[in-house]
């Protein structure tokens, strides 16, 4: 019944889940904690710099928004779910600086999953208590 709640609730916060990426994505993080990765080209680091100085000229992967906009969760298997873009560069961006860009970070998926854990608990309670 747990796990069934937790992907339900998965699904159901998935807007949110996703939203944290594309925060994380604003400062030019990465997954790991550093950055995303440097621009060669300085013209275009400064062009970047005039759209988001949140980033500081790192790699930031908001440019036009579509990627972030086309951030979407689905199964992918009994317990997996798979964070992806349906934006054409996902492919290219993914091999360029590598797909875990696509997942959560360690205090990101910190709070989801105590976020998932108190739902989840809070369901089975209420499904308890009205049995």
């Amino acid at each position: 019944m747990i796990p069934q709640v937790l992907g339900t609730l998965i699904i159901f916060n998935s807007e949110q889940i996703v939203d944290g990426i594309r925060r994380r994505w604003a400062f030019g993080k990465d997954v790991n904690g550093g950055i995303i990765g440097k621009y060669r080209n300085r013209d275009y680091e400064a062009f970047k710099v005039s759209f988001n100085s949140r980033a500081g000229g790192n790699v930031d992967l908001t440019l036009t928004g579509a990627l972030g906009n086309g951030l979407t969760i689905r199964k992918s298997g009994n317990k997996k779910y798979e964070i992806f873009s349906t934006d054409y560069k996902f492919e290219r961006i993914a091999i360029k600086y590598g797909i875990e860009q696509f997942n959560l970070d360690a205090q990101q998926q910190e709070e989801l999953f105590d976020m998932l854990y108190y739902m989840a608990f809070e369901n089975y309670l209420d499904n308890v208590w009205l049995v």
